[in-house]
C-alpha cells in the first residue's frame, strides 16, 4: 500500500472515530445560526435607478469670466463618484427625513445613512439602495432619495443660471453706460482738434459695445436654458415593493452555520487526532511497541475529562488472555520458544496502572497450564489490585524479603497456592507492606525463577516501573514480554520508552494486547517492515 493511501486511510478513520465531535459542532453551528437569524429584526430592501443629464450647459459656464460667481455645486456636472456621495450625504438625507415625516434627530439621520447605499453604474446613471422596517417604507425611502436629489439639483441649476444671467445683464448695462460716457469724450476731443485721442475713444466704444452685446446674448442664452433644466434627468426605474424581506435569510444563515460547524468539527477532529499523545489505533500501538497487536477488544473512547481504564468483565479478560497465548504459540514469535511448547518466562506489563493487565496475565497463565505445562504466576505488582481475592490473606513475595537467600526458593515453593486450573500455581504479592519489603520484593523474582525445578513455565505480572531500577528486576527474570495497552489512556511516548527499556533489559516485546480498540479502526496493528523473530531453543 502506498504511503499516501495509509495517510488518507488514517485521516478518514480518525474522523470516523470522532464523528460525535463533528456532529456536535454541526449541531452547534445550526443552533447558533438559527438563534442569530431568528433574533434579527426583519429588514426590507428597495432600489431605485435615476439618470442625470447636464443641468447647466458647459458652454455657457465656460464663457464666464474667472471672477464670475459659479456657486451651486449640485447644478454643475460633478464626477459620478462625487454625486453618489452627495446623494448619501447627511445634508440630502435630512431633507428626506423631513419629507417622509420621520423624527428629525441625529439618531434617525445616522440610522438612515447606515442603510443607504448609492452606486454610480455609469457616468450619468445611479442605483440608490436603502433598507426599511417594511417593504413600503423601503420603497418610500429609495424613491424619496432619488426624487429629492433630482429636485435639489434642478433647483440649484436654476438658481445658478438665474444668478449667472443677472451677472451677464449687469456686465451689459455697465458696458453700455461706459459706451455712452465715451460719446461726450469723443466730441470734446474733436472740438480740441485732437483726432488721435478721438480715434482711441472710438475704438474703446466699439469694444464696449461688442462686450455689451456679448453679455446680453449670454444672459438671453442662460434665461433660455432655464426652460430646459432637468429635461435630461429623471427617475428611470422607481423602487417597487418586494415580496420577501432581505434580512434575515433564515435558510441561508442556517446553511452557512451548518457548513461552518462542519468545518469546525473537521478541524477540531484532525487537531485532536494529530496532537493527542494517547494511543488511539492499532497501528499506533504497534508502532510504539515495535510489535504486532496479537489480541484486541473493542471499547469506548476515553473522554477528555475522564481517562480511567474501565475494568473489563472476566469473560472478556479470559478471552483476551487465551487469544494472546494462542497467538504466541501459533506464530512462535518468542526467540526462546516460550510459547512453542518448552519452558520459559514471560512478563505481562502495562504502561499505566490498570487491573486489566493483571487479569490478562492470569488468563495467559491459565491457558498455558491448560496446555499441560506446570505454570507459575508471579504477581509482582505490590500495590496493584488483587486478581485473586481468595489469595490476599496468604503470605507472598514481600514476605520472602527476610528469608535467607539459601532457603528463599524452598520457602517460595511452599508459598505457591494452586489456582483454579490444574498445574497453575500462584505466588501472590503478600501482606508485608514495609518500605524495605516493597522496595526489595520485586528484585527477588529473578532468583526465585532461576531456582525453580526444570519444566516450569513462568508468567510474571508487574508494574511498568519498579523502584529505582525501573523495569530491570522483572525483565531480568524473563525471556520476553507482552504489553497491555489501553486505548485513550496510555501515551505513545510512555509506551515507546517502556518498549525500549524492555528491549535493553533483554525482554523483547513479542506482541501487544490492545484494550478499547475502536470498531472503526480497520488496521491490522502490524508495524511497517515488521519481520517476526526466528525461533531459537531456550538456553
Amino acid at each position: 500500500m502506498e504511503p499516501g493511501t495509509v495517510v488518507w486511510r488514517e485521516t478518514a478513520q480518525s474522523l470516523l472515530r470522532q464523528k460525535w465531535l463533528i456532529i456536535g459542532c454541526i449541531l452547534l453551528g445550526l443552533a447558533g445560526a438559527s438563534v442569530f437569524a431568528l433574533s434579527q429584526t426583519p429588514r426590507w430592501t428597495a432600489s431605485s435607478q435615476l439618470v442625470i443629464g447636464p443641468a447647466v450647459p458647459p458652454a455657457l459656464v465656460g464663457k464666464l469670466v474667472a471672477s464670475a460667481d459659479k456657486t451651486g455645486p449640485l447644478g454643475m456636472d460633478l464626477p459620478a463618484e462625487t454625486q453618489a456621495r452627495v446623494m448619501a450625504s447627511p445634508t440630502l438625507l435630512r431633507a428626506v427625513v423631513k419629507a417622509l415625516g420621520m423624527p428629525d434627530d441625529d439618531q434617525t439621520l445616522q440610522d438612515l445613512a447606515s442603510v443607504t447605499r448609492v452606486k454610480a453604474v455609469t457616468d450619468n446613471a445611479y442605483l440608490v439602495t436603502t433598507d426599511g422596517p417594511t417593504a413600503t417604507k423601503a420603497v418610500e425611502r429609495a424613491n424619496a432619495i432619488s426624487t429629492i436629489y433630482l429636485k435639489q439639483r434642478n433647483d440649484e441649476a436654476k438658481a445658478l443660471l438665474t444668478n449667472l444671467a443677472g451677472q451677464a445683464q449687469d456686465r451689459a448695462k455697465a458696458a453700455s453706460q461706459q459706451s455712452k460716457t465715451l460719446v461726450s469724450q469723443i466730441d470734446e476731443a474733436i472740438q480740441r482738434g485732437d483726432n488721435q485721442t478721438a480715434s482711441a475713444y472710438r475704438d474703446q466704444r466699439v469694444t464696449l459695445a461688442t462686450e455689451a452685446r456679448q453679455a446680453a446674448d449670454d444672459s438671453a442664452a442662460m434665461l433660455k436654458a432655464l426652460t430646459a433644466v432637468g429635461a435630461g434627468s429623471q427617475l428611470a426605474t422607481p423602487a417597487t415593493t418586494d415580496t420577501a424581506s432581505s434580512s434575515p435569510m433564515v435558510a441561508r444563515d442556517i446553511l452557512v452555520g451548518g457548513i461552518l460547524g462542519l468545518v469546525l468539527g473537521f478541524g477540531l477532529a484532525l487537531l485532536r487526532s494529530h496532537l493527542t499523545p494517547y494511543i488511539l489505533t492499532r497501528d499506533q500501538a504497534a508502532r510504539a511497541a515495535s510489535s504486532p497487536v496479537i489480541a484486541a477488544s473493542e471499547g469506548h473512547r476515553r473522554r477528555f475529562w475522564h481517562r480511567a481504564a474501565p475494568e473489563l468483565p472476566q469473560y472478556e479478560i479470559t478471552a483476551l488472555g487465551a487469544e494472546a497465548s494462542g497467538a504466541l504459540a501459533r506464530r512462535e514469535l518468542n526467540p526462546r520458544a516460550f510459547a512453542g511448547g518448552g519452558p520459559g518466562a514471560l512478563l505481562v506489563v502495562s504502561a499505566s496502572p490498570t487491573p486489566n493487565s493483571a487479569g490478562i496475565a492470569l488468563a495467559m497463565a491459565e491457558a498455558n497450564a491448560r496446555d499441560g505445562r506446570e505454570t507459575l504466576l508471579v504477581l509482582a505488582d505490590i500495590e496493584g489490585t488483587p486478581v485473586l481475592p481468595h489469595l490476599t490473606g496468604h503470605e507472598g513475595l514481600t514476605d520472602l524479603v527476610m528469608e535467607p537467600a539459601a532457603t528463599r526458593a524452598i520457602r517460595a515453593r511452599k508459598l505457591f497456592r494452586p489456582g483454579t486450573v490444574a498445574d497453575l500455581y500462584v505466588l501472590p504479592p503478600g501482606l508485608n507492606h514495609e518500605e524495605t519489603a516493597e522496595a526489595v520484593g520485586p528484585s527477588l523474582v529473578p532468583g526465585i525463577v532461576a531456582d525453580l525445578p526444570p519444566g516450569y513455565s513462568v508468567v510474571i505480572h508487574g508494574p511498568a516501573s519498579v523502584g529505582r531500577h525501573g523495569i530491570t528486576p522483572l525483565a531480568a527474570a524473563v525471556d520476553a514480554s507482552v504489553l497491555v495497552v489501553q486505548v485513550g489512556l496510555d501515551k505513545e511516548m510512555d509506551l515507546a520508552r517502556l518498549t525500549g527499556a524492555l528491549q535493553f533489559a533483554g525482554a523483547p516485546v513479542l506482541g501487544v494486547v490492545l484494550i478499547g480498540a475502536s470498531s472503526h479502526d480497520e488496521t491490522l496493528g502490524i508495524p511497517l517492515n515488521y519481520k517476526p523473530l526466528d525461533s531459537a531453543p531456550l538456553r
